[in-house]
């Protein structure tokens, strides 16, 4: 089950472009209550997503393979999104 949920959030997560500012961003939600949203790492990115969600908090993939919920969206790198990916698959 949990497995399942991994790859539904990396598949969700890596569908996005990693080009694209936080506010276009689409999210990929689990069933836990965590929204990741891929960004890229740039000051006017943080801005947006900021803006948008408060703060910016970037996350790895191990963090998201521990599990748990958190409140607000985070974002993940393009590289620990292929590494969350590149797990889930396994």
């Amino acid at each position: 089950m949990m497995r399942m949920l991994l790859c539904a959030v990396a598949l969700a997560a890596l569908s996005a472009t990693a080009a694209a500012a936080a506010e276009k961003a689409q999210p990929a939600e689990a069933e836990s209550g965590r929204t990741l949203f891929i960004c890229d790492t740039s000051a006017m990115t943080k801005r947006a997503f900021t803006r948008e969600f408060g703060k910016v908090e970037f996350v790895t993939a191990a963090q998201v393979r521990k599990g748990g919920s958190w409140d607000a969206p985070k974002c993940i790198t393009p590289a620990e999104a292929r590494k969350l990916k590149q797990v889930a698959t396994k």
